[in-house]
């Protein structure tokens, strides 16, 4: 440790530590979109010769073989070419380590001929969820990428035609050297929706003013009426009607005070709101405008343009939809389709270990019926395969969901907290790098483990029973 934080390397830590306190007091911090299926990269990111179009998810499968094969080239170049060469020190010692902790545990599990075959498979499953899980916790992975306008098509039966809708997303405004970055701070509202907001401000106002003269009326008249019954007599109903003139002015007065204050109060209000939000650089303007003056009537003047699908981010465009990021990268195991890819080639494999261990014999586990008309028992059997038959369904299941499950969750985890706190997350980095290990080290053992099992045959303990019968 002494070496380490001696050499020129604590500068380094320093630097990136001062780079990150800097990023997260300038950059407004924003939650990604949420979605669970890999987002499509835009138009023109088609898979070479087809129509298919590339998704964020498989860039980053892409990148995790890329990088298992430059290990693979890694590991072939450092390993000693005899035992009597010195092996080098460093990254390749650890790696080296390791792999054989793990095939002495793999080779306490799953000893015997097919050892080899369980343990390569243990080793690749292991390595690509380990790094795709890992890949969570390098910056800029889901969250740097394009500014997507977040619009979308529908059809109108009304008029016949698809028109242009807007969802949920932030605003964006223009950074150094002209790049787009979304404003985490500013959840987007529609110039209509802040139109309405407005118009309501103002008739919440008149309401609250209406009720402060009611409230003003109603206290003057009962104080005159507590002054006429107050038990002074004649006299006092004399200076009453002397003071009728008075009291009605003053009455008025109050209750157009009362009015004038309870309005101000809800403008305020609603003022100060568009304020925080044009403090933070939202769009927002200060200022209150009564929807029949501005959208509705532009819309009945037929003056009101239709919603842009594709807007530059660089144009007045821009302030009229919401915006998201459409990450470039996007962790590999947050998406089902890859989990489940990886399970399936899972329970394949124990499948064909089973069938090289035992022959066509090893599908009796599941279609067992040479029993059903020879003992009375024999539909016992048959119910077993079914359940053995289904158990392994239920495996793809369990496997791919229990990865993507912690993984995606992580992620989310991730996002929530830098959005909260942007500047010390790392709590919560170190937490999902053990999360990674532990469900890339899970995974890759329930199928070494289960291919051990599929390598012992089902009749062995019904053949063992027999014997010690006789």
């Amino acid at each position: 440790m002494n070496s380490f934080w001696n050499g020129k390397r604590r500068y380094v830590a320093l630097l990136l530590f001062l780079a990150g306190v800097f990023v997260a007091l300038v950059v407004p911090p924003v939650i990604p979109f949420i979605q669970l299926p890999g987002e499509n990269l835009p138009a023109g990111y088609d898979i070479p010769f087809t129509d298919i179009r590339i998704t964020n998810t498989l860039v980053a499968a892409v990148i995790v073989w890329i990088l298992l094969l430059l290990f693979v080239v890694y590991i072939a170049r450092r390993r000693p070419s005899d035992g009597s060469e010195v092996p080098p020190g460093g990254f390749y010692n650890m790696f080296e380590a390791l792999y054989e902790g793990l095939m002495g545990f793999i080779g306490g599990i799953a000893g015997g001929p097919h050892f080899r075959l369980i343990f390569n498979m243990f080793m690749t499953i292991f390595l690509i969820v380990l790094l795709s899980n890992w890949m969570s916790l390098v910056p800029g992975i889901d969250t740097v990428g394009f500014i997507h306008a977040h619009t979308k098509e529908k059809f109108d039966p009304a008029t016949e035609e698809y028109k242009v809708i807007t969802t949920d997303g932030f605003e964006i405004y223009q950074g150094f050297l002209g790049i787009s970055y979304v404003n985490g701070q500013c959840d987007w509202i529609s110039p209509e929706d802040e139109a309405a907001a407005d118009a309501t401000a103002l008739a919440r106002a008149e309401t609250a003013a209406l009720a402060a003269q009611q409230s003003q009326l109603e206290a003057d008249a009962y104080q005159r009426y507590q002054a006429a019954h107050g038990g002074h007599g004649d006299e006092t109903h004399a200076d009453e009607a002397s003071d009728d003139h008075g009291d009605d002015h003053a009455t008025e007065t109050d209750a157009s005070d009362a009015m004038a204050m309870a309005r101000q109060d809800v403008l305020n209000a609603r003022t100060a709101e568009k304020q925080a939000r044009r403090d933070r650089g939202c769009y927002t303007g200060v200022g209150l405008s009564s929807w029949e003056d501005g959208y509705e009537q532009a819309e009945k003047d037929g003056k009101k343009a239709p919603i842009p699908l594709h807007p530059d981010p660089k144009s007045e465009d821009a302030k009229r939809v919401p915006w998201v990021v459409l990450p470039w990268v996007r962790v590999a195991s947050t998406d089902l389709n890859m989990t489940l890819t990886l399970a399936i080639i899972a329970v394949v494999m124990v499948q064909y270990v089973g069938v090289k261990a035992l022959g066509i014999g090893y599908f009796t586990k599941f279609f067992n019926f040479s029993t059903l008309f020879k003992s009375p028992l024999g539909g016992i059997d048959v119910a077993v395969g079914l359940l053995e038959l289904i158990g392994d369904f239920a495996k793809v299941l369990s496997f791919s969901f229990r990865l993507l499950g912690a993984m995606f969750a992580g992620a989310i985890l991730l996002f929530v907290m830098s959005f909260l706190v942007p500047i010390l997350p790392w709590p919560f980095f170190i937490l999902e790098f053990f999360v990674g290990a532990i469900q890339a080290l899970v995974f890759a053992l329930l199928t070494a483990i289960f291919m051990q099992l599929a390598t012992i045959s089902h009749h062995h303990d019904d053949d063992h029973d027999h014997a010690d019968a006789h």
